[in-house]
Order: structure tokens, then sequence, then C-alpha cells
């Protein structure tokens, strides 16, 4: 993945690209599922993934197991078409696991707010079962990958209930969010790195859905807005571009 970083002492770094007003209220979603196949797992994982401008178009995902006693979740549906069924025979994937971890794929995903393909849509399994990671090729060129958290060993986690599923915003028309890429606080009067990825906010813990590969312009960066506290406890705002990539 790619960040956007600055090197300074402070305190607080707000900042953003596109207006937190315009962001669509994803707590206010719709969370019935209307037909689902009968799960052979005790307890199968849910997450959902939204999709269009408004985030208005609902692709539910479902981890289950091909026996009860399988050491790991080896089936995947996904909502395909965005209609709440996840019965229709082309929505059960299985996992290959080419590095010990299962990973579900599929070469094409139609999205269904435009009608635009996606390229190599993935879902890659983690230590925790529950844990996953979400990736595809938005319109077949930038790569987008959702569960990322602020900080390490804290990915998104499907949850044993839709009404609690993280929800996974892909949308890589713009305009862009960020949030923080590790590190805690800035030491005042020392160098630290305050790294920030470009994407969209999800919900849940650990849901931003971020672009994994340089998507701005040359000569365009990530303004950010440091707000501090000066030595007699006035606040000062100082404006600063994140322009170092990495």
């Amino acid at each position: 993945m790619w960040k956007y970083y600055f090197s300074l002492g402070t305190v607080l770094v707000l900042g953003a690209l596109g207006r937190a007003s315009e962001l669509p209220d994803l707590g206010e979603l719709e969370r019935t599922i209307v037909k689902e196949p009968v799960y052979t797992a005790k307890q199968p994982l849910y997450g959902l993934l939204v999709f269009g401008p408004q985030a208005d178009k609902r692709v539910w995902m479902v981890l289950d197991k091909s026996k009860p006693d399988a050491p790991s979740y080896d089936v995947f549906y996904v909502d395909r078409n965005a209609d709440g069924d996840l019965t229709a025979s082309d929505e059960r994937l299985v996992a290959k696991a080419p590095e010990g971890f299962p990973v579900f794929s599929l070469a094409e995903f139609k999205d269904p707010a435009t009608g635009a393909i996606h390229c190599d849509f993935e879902v890659r399994g983690r230590n925790d079962p529950s844990t996953v990671m979400v990736s595809l090729k938005w319109r077949g060129k930038m790569k987008m990958g959702g569960g990322y958290p602020p900080d390490p060993d804290h990915y998104m986690q499907l949850s044993p209930r839709p009404e609690t599923a993280p929800v996974v915003w892909f949308q890589g028309d713009g305009p862009f969010r960020f949030q923080r890429w590790y590190g805690g606080k800035l030491a005042i009067g020392g160098s630290d790195d305050f790294k920030v990825f470009l994407g969209q906010p999800g919900r849940g813990k650990s849901a931003f859905c971020a672009a994994q590969e340089h998507i701005l312009p040359a000569g365009e960066w990530v303004l950010a807005t440091l707000v501090y506290r000066d030595a007699m406890g006035k606040e000062k705002r100082l404006a600063c571009e994140l322009r170092q990539r990495c």
C-alpha cells in the first residue's frame, strides 16, 4: 500500500480530502439479508461491502466452512448482484490456500452501483480465522484494499451477526479521505512520522478501504492541519502538505 507522511514535532494532526459532511451515514444502512444458504459452520461470520457515491449498494459476504470441524473458514459467500440473496450458484466460493491462509477470488466483479468491471477481487484470511482483507483492482486500474487498521495487529474482523458486521466502502472515483496509519502521539520538539492512507472510511473497527498505489497526480498532496498549544497555552494551527510518498 502507499502512504503519505511528514516528520514534525507536535501533539495532534487533523485533515481530510473531502468534507465529513459529504460522507454517507454507514450507521444507517439496512442490515437485512433477504435469503441465506444453510451454513455448515456453527458460527458463520458476516461482513458488508458497499458501493456507489452514496454507499447505497450493499454486497453481503459471509465466511462458512465445508465441514463443521474444518480447521478454517474455507467457504465464502458473496452477494455479487447486491440483491440480498446469497443462494445463487455463482455466489459460493471455495478457498485456495497458496500460503497456508484461505484465499477466495473472482477474476471480475461487476460494480452494482455503476456497472463498472473491477478485476482481481480477493478475500484473504489472516492468522485469526475471523480476520480478512478484501481487495480488488478498481476499474481494472487501481489496486484498493479494505480492512486496514490505524494501528498494527488489529485488522478487520468479521462479525457473528449481520447487525454488527463491519462495513467496507469501495469507492475509487473520489473524493478521497484519509486515515492515520500507525504511530501514537507525536513528541513535542521531536521528529516523528505521521502517515496516512488515502481512500474511504468504513463502519466498524479497522474497516478503512485504502488505495494500494500512488493515486494523486504529480504536484498534488494531502493537506493536513496541525493543531497544538504553544507555551502560553494558546491554540495554534499550521497547514502542512504531506509531500513524501512511500
